[in-house]
């Protein structure tokens, strides 16, 4: 098999950020394709690429959300491939289905995937896609630390007088013998309530504390806590692998899948205008994506099986 050198990696690399950063012409794909065919290597470096696409969990998730369209972010989709497909850890990380984030982890869930766990306590945590957390009972605290994802909580009764935690990035959020969702985005935590109540702590000003109580929801940093929202039960539908969207922006829904397949998912300004109601299933995204091409002006284009765009027609 041809082995990629650093210029075939980087030539792969510049296609990659090319291709994310707008949607290919068909002039655009026979050039690729050219490229692609003219060395076994170019091959390989391109199977490496899908390989990467497969496990984007191990990207920062800012840099997945972003175009790509500098120098420096070639170079840091470079830096992975080489450092991933170098190694030989990528095809590790890709048969394990386990994300770089996530591999020491407690407990993980890969790209699409969801589980329940129970904890000593009687504790259960549902963990959305793409969620690694770590458990830490110690006879002082019970903490769960949110390495990445979204998890689901329904505190238990026993050691009920140990302070119950869960940590992330931007700081503490302290459950009350509550329900609560809380999940890890780009630069902040979004904390959601079922039942009863929960406090939340900014890591650098934990005195700026907001007590959020049943259908609130509020977004947090280090520093502040956000204005609260209302927060809805069918908010937290992905516990049954369903997707409940009333009036939402296609673009919204469209992020929304992204989350549970792996890949590519992209759309343009036109198609992220559009308005849709429903419920999708979360386990058969590629049957949401046909049924969305059926019912709205949209061409649904699969360029690889990891790398979809999704346009406005007529």
């Amino acid at each position: 098999m041809a082995v990629p050198d650093r210029k075939t990696f980087e030539a792969a690399a510049s296609w990659y950020v090319q291709f994310q950063s707008q949607t290919p012409t068909p002039a655009d794909r026979k050039a690729w394709q050219q490229w692609l065919n003219s060395d076994p290597s170019h091959q390989a470096a391109w199977d490496q690429m899908e390989q990467l696409q497969r496990s984007l969990g191990a990207l920062p998730q800012d840099f997945t959300r972003r175009a790509l369209s500098t120098t420096q972010q070639r170079r840091q989709v470079l830096k992975w491939m080489l450092a991933l497909g170098g190694t030989g850890y990528l095809g590790w990380n890709v048969q394990q289905h386990t994300p770089l984030a996530h591999v020491w982890a407690d407990y993980r869930t890969s790209v699409g995937e969801r589980r329940r766990i129970e904890l000593a306590d009687g504790t259960r945590i549902d963990l959305n896609t793409s969620t690694a957390i770590d458990v830490v009972f110690d006879g002082r605290r019970r903490l769960i630390r949110l390495r990445e994802g979204e998890v689901l909580i329904h505190t238990g009764k026993l050691g009920w007088q140990t302070p119950f935690y869960v940590e992330t990035l931007q700081g503490r959020v302290q459950a009350l013998g509550t329900r609560f969702t809380v999940r890890q985005l780009p630069g902040s935590t979004r904390v959601g309530v079922l039942e009863d109540r929960v406090s939340v702590y900014p890591g650098d000003q934990p005195n700026h504390a907001r007590l959020l109580g049943a259908g609130e929801s509020a977004d947090f940093d280090r520093q502040n806590v956000g204005p609260n929202t209302s927060y809805r039960g069918s908010q937290a539908a992905w516990v049954d692998g369903q997707l409940i969207v009333l009036d939402a922006r296609l673009a919204e829904v469209m992020d929304e899948i992204a989350r549970y397949r792996p890949g590519v998912l992209k759309y343009d300004s036109a198609s992220a205008r559009l308005r849709i109601s429903g419920t999708f299933r979360l386990d058969s995204t590629d049957a949401v994506l046909a049924n969305l091409q059926a019912t709205l002006p949209i061409q649904v284009k699969y360029f690889t099986r990891y790398w979809v765009s999704v346009m406005r027609i007529g």
